[in-house]
């Protein structure tokens, strides 16, 4: 497939996949600044990170959004951009990055308050569909057809890689607490690095379909989610898997591990998954509130969930027993 066509088509693709239709119309200009709207919070957002006690969330038409009381307001902050964007990464309270289409790559250095672009802006072809930071200095931003791309200086320079010979769309980058990193990407992908990101083995995922989750556990786990409600979950740092039966057929594409260690998985339709047995099995979760399909999740304050997706942001409680 053409490149330019995958840029609209193939991100409306996965937009369908979680039950979104992307409105039509004149495409914006990434060098814009995005515009205030008082409706930002329950427009489409993607993305969702912490910077110490605050939130940010970042989505359509360049939506950046901050929120110091776990979730419960929102207030939008204007970027130079109007570009999708998809991934939000801080490694600290301060210092923070956002990735999206038009090749954007946003930097801010005062917890999402203001922000840069450090993208030459005239790439309109790249998509980028995450953004990991290790430190200040060490991350990494991936996406479609098998764009890598790798800083040592916060992003001042960018040093493009080929993590795999084939050249899948990465969706998901993510650091365990043992340092090793996970990538996932289409077609069964899943890549891991035990040296920082310098060089990649290939995980051999007994399923190869689209991944788009992935959630770092403790004692070697990691649990991977994708297509029609697709779960695995390896206790070996990705050396064997063991199939996690889902009761939903649902595209997953966010999760998160609690410090309660209760592992919640979300995607299409608002339905979540939630294991209390380290990744062992799942249960559907439906709140009557979460309507619209899930991108992203963390935790608030104990037992609360924040969600980002179709509708915007939503808190949700963790009932003590998921029926």
């Amino acid at each position: 497939m053409h490149r330019g066509v995958f840029m609209t088509a193939g991100f409306r693709a996965r937009l369908f996949l979680l039950g979104i239709a992307l409105l039509g119309g004149a495409p914006l200009r990434s060098a814009e600044l995005s515009e205030p709207a008082p409706l930002a919070a329950r427009s489409l957002l993607l993305g969702l990170a912490r910077a110490g006690s605050r939130l940010v969330a970042v989505g359509d038409r360049g939506h950046v959004l901050l929120s110091d009381d776990e979730g419960l307001s929102w207030r939008q902050v204007v970027v130079p951009t109007r570009a999708m964007l998809t991934a939000v990464s801080f490694p600290d309270a301060d210092h923070g990055w956002a990735v999206g289409h038009d090749g954007v790559i946003l930097v801010t250095a005062d917890a999402g308050q203001s922000w840069q672009r450090q993208d030459s802006g005239t790439d309109l072809e790249t998509v980028y569909l995450d953004v990991l930071f290790l430190n200040a200095r060490r991350g990494f931003a991936v996406g479609a057809y098998g764009k890598f791309i790798a800083t040592a200086d916060g992003g001042a320079t960018w040093t493009p890689a080929k993590p795999a010979a084939e050249e899948v769309h990465y969706n998901r980058l993510v650091a365990a607490p043992n340092g090793r990193l996970f990538l996932a990407g289409e077609s069964g992908t899943l890549l891991v690095s035990q040296d920082g990101g310098q060089t990649w083995t290939r995980s051999e995922v007994p399923y190869d379909g689209s991944l788009f989750c992935l959630v770092p556990l403790d004692n070697q786990a990691v649990v991977v989610a994708g297509l029609r409600g697709h779960i695995l979950t390896s206790f070996d740092n990705g050396r064997t898997w063991q199939p996690c039966p889902s009761e939903t057929p649902s595209l997953i594409m966010g999760g998160t591990r609690l410090l309660s260690g209760v592992i919640v998985l979300g995607g299409q339709g608002g339905s979540l998954f939630v294991s209390r047995d380290g990744g062992t099995s799942f249960v559907h979760w439906k709140p009557a509130e979460s309507t619209g399909s899930i991108a992203a999740l963390i935790e608030a304050d104990a037992g609360t969930l924040v969600a980002v997706g179709e509708n915007g942001a939503l808190r949700l409680k963790i009932p003590a027993a998921v029926p």
